[in-house]
């Protein structure tokens, strides 16, 4: 048997409302009480569960079979999330919840898994991030998109790994390996991450994930911009940053603030090793790419000025370069060919910081160049602007309506969203050729 951990694990999870609280308890609960998951963890501190939630909520969680075998295995905690005061979004109220349990994570300085309630680890995870922890490696990222409930979950009963009964009542585990996720997840993809497929028509303005299918595969190329962190050891961290939450979730910079000293991160590039899985139904947040003349020169542009936002930082600039296999069959040949593909098209707008900083001290010391850039991309620039305002169209109004009225709220928000993305491509390019941290396919 492995030696157990000298620090604890600490899972963390935000939620409230109904609809959350059963995701939680019917899919992300049982999951993690799959056989090589929370029944193998070994810790000498003892480990915890950080929940936050609202009162009504954790009462309802308490009372389910399926909280009482959890207990078996690590401690639930019980984290009061503060009411959600009037103007603020779900999104910024569970970055409050987030930072609550990160504090108290860094206080313990445990190894932190932090969760979202709709989502499943497949079997065997919870092993493989002690592996990790145990090696030394002080962040384990997985690549996070999002899935669509209906499909996802409907291969996976059709595959007969998912039961019909409830778990949360019966107390029973579900494991899932990883290959029958990835087959459930490439073939129920939201659409949100439908219009991320490279070859799509179309444009979109924000795009955290560029991807192709292996042809007669059941499973895609991946590279991503979007990372979940399922092993933070917070024992590595000196000043623990809070401030993405001010006005972001855990998947802004968060990460990139607080791993400034941290060498050792290991990527999860291939779907046998681990696999997260989170969703939403597919009328939800129904976003797809948008048809412009041109898109097929504009494509390209979007994708860059996304790239070089403020969204980004330069940690996931860097980890995007690394190519993640979803896969429901043995690798073969055709995973090669497919890898060398994606990374050929991507070189075509995009470079990893290293060459960025490069390029762009190329173009400081050559006054004539960087003109000549500026004339060839000012028309892109006045499309782009073009396509942004038509995108966003229905959403400008109403923004502008209300910080006009004085919304603190509002105004705060689009003066965020215009640093972080309109003004913030390139902010970062000069810490770039400096981060040297270590990433450990």
């Amino acid at each position: 048997m492995d030696v157990a951990l000298e620090r604890p694990f600490y899972f963390i999870v935000v939620l409230w409302g109904k609809r959350f609280r059963d995701y939680f308890l019917e899919y992300c609960l049982p999951s993690l009480l799959a056989p090589g998951n929370l029944p193998m963890l070994a810790t000498k501190t003892p480990s915890k569960f950080l929940i936050v939630t609202r009162p009504e909520d954790w009462a309802a969680i308490a009372a389910t079979p399926v909280f009482e075998v959890l207990s078996r295995y690590i401690a639930p905690v019980y984290v009061e999330m503060p009411p959600c005061p009037p103007g603020r979004s779900a999104y910024q109220q569970m970055g409050q919840g987030h930072r609550i349990a990160c504090e108290m994570a860094h206080r313990a300085r445990a190894y932190a898994a932090v969760l979202t309630p709709d989502c499943m680890l497949s079997d065997g995870s919870v092993i493989r991030l002690q592996e990790l922890a145990r090696s030394g490696m002080q962040l384990v990222v997985t690549a996070a998109l999002r899935f669509g409930e209906e499909p996802f979950l409907g291969h996976l009963r059709e595959m007969g790994v998912l039961p019909t009964a409830s778990r949360a009542a019966a107390g029973t585990p579900l494991a899932v390996t990883g290959r029958q996720m990835a087959y459930a997840a490439v073939n129920g993809f939201h659409g949100e991450t439908l219009a991320y497929e490279w070859d799509a028509p179309g444009i979109m303005a924000i795009s955290p994930a560029a991807w192709w299918r292996v042809p007669g595969e059941d499973g895609i190329v991946l590279h991503s911009l979007s990372w979940a962190p399922l092993l933070l050891d917070f024992g590595a961290i000196g000043d623990h940053d809070t401030s993405t939450f001010d006005q972001w979730t855990l998947d802004g910079d968060y990460l990139y603030n607080n791993t400034k000293n941290i060498e050792r991160i290991h990527v999860v590039q291939d779907s046998d090793e681990l696999f997260l899985a989170s969703w939403g139904p597919l009328a939800e947040r129904a976003i797809a790419k948008t048809r412009f003349p041109f898109e097929k020169l504009l494509a390209g542009h979007f994708f860059k000025q996304s790239f070089d936002s403020g969204f980004f930082d330069p940690l996931k600039r860097k980890l995007f370069f690394l190519p993640v296999r979803w896969h429901s069959r043995p690798l073969n040949d055709q995973w090669i060919a497919v890898e060398q593909h994606a990374m050929s098209e991507l070189l075509c707008w995009v470079r990893p910081p290293e060459e960025r900083a490069s390029i762009s001290a190329a173009l400081t010391r050559s006054g004539p160049q960087r003109m000549l850039a500026a004339i060839t991309n000012l028309p892109l620039a006045v499309l782009r602007s073009l396509a942004y305002i038509w995108i966003f169209r229905m959403r400008i109004g109403p923004q502008i309506a209300r910080a006009l009225c004085g919304d603190r709220e509002t105004i705060t928000r689009i003066a965020w969203f215009a640093r972080s993305f309109v003004f913030g491509a390139g902010q970062r390019l000069e810490s770039n050729a400096g981060d040297d941290r270590q990433s450990t396919p």
